[in-house]
């Protein structure tokens, strides 16, 4: 079973060709744009077009990212059951971003964000990381003291890294946990093979979200007793 969201054309071109590079306009999200793909992805450039807009970030490989079908796309369902995916996420895990740190984990989710929704979409959100084994997950909430108004959910993100602690691959949950990938993922999996049997899936989103609840419960405890254990053995 799979969530659906509005389909939006997404072009994403691997090719090597040279990149064309015109003059930075001094505006301030060009320019907050630019910080975070220098930060994060030095090895990267900008293809700009005759106004000097970014209209392409080209990757070292020569792979080629278009920035205004990036503007437009919507994150689909694709591989593993309860994910959501895009082409600009998946572009960005294929250029292993450092993430070893909180503020780096972050990070890489204000430049996927400022990629496809604009530096003024980062500027009005919080970013908020809890590390588990084998990456980040990846809150991001509206600031509503600064920016009220009714906005849409955004669900977490998770950021997989690997040994050398790069991202090797970005994607938002379709459901709201908090906690590790692997329960997260065997929890979403688990209900749906279940009530699938049951009652064809009937009420599956209901019942997962009550499970998803039991998982951060016992999640957290699990967080608790670890720290005790290790002060015991001290």
């Amino acid at each position: 079973m799979q969530n659906r969201r509005p389909v939006a054309t997404f072009s994403l071109v691997a090719a090597l060709f040279p990149a064309v590079l015109g003059p930075v306009a001094e505006t301030t999200n060009k320019t907050e744009l630019q910080s975070l793909v220098r930060l994060h992805l030095p090895g990267c450039q900008f293809r700009f077009d005759a106004a000097g807009k970014p209209e392409a970030l080209i990757a070292p490989t020569g792979e080629v990212l278009d920035l205004t079908a990036a503007a437009r796309e919507n994150p689909e369902p694709k591989e593993a059951l309860g994910y959501w995916y895009s082409l600009t996420m998946e572009f960005l895990s294929r250029q292993k971003i450092k993430a070893a740190t909180p503020q780096e984990a972050a990070g890489v989710i204000k430049l996927l964000h400022a990629l496809w929704r604009g530096p003024d979409f980062v500027q009005k959100k919080k970013y908020n990381t809890r590390r588990f084994d084998g990456g980040w997950v990846i809150e991001v909430d509206h600031d509503f003291t600064h920016y009220p108004g009714k906005i849409q959910t955004i669900h977490p993100y998770e950021l997989l890294l690997d040994a050398d602690q790069r991202g090797v691959q970005i994607r938002e949950r379709c459901y709201w946990y908090r906690g590790s990938a692997s329960v997260y993922s065997n929890t979403v999996l688990s209900v749906y093979e279940r009530e699938l049997k049951l009652n064809r899936g009937l009420n599956y989103p209901e019942v997962l979200e009550k499970e998803l609840s039991k998982a951060w419960e016992n999640e957290k405890a699990q967080m608790t007793i670890k720290p005790e254990q290790a002060q015991r053995k001290e």
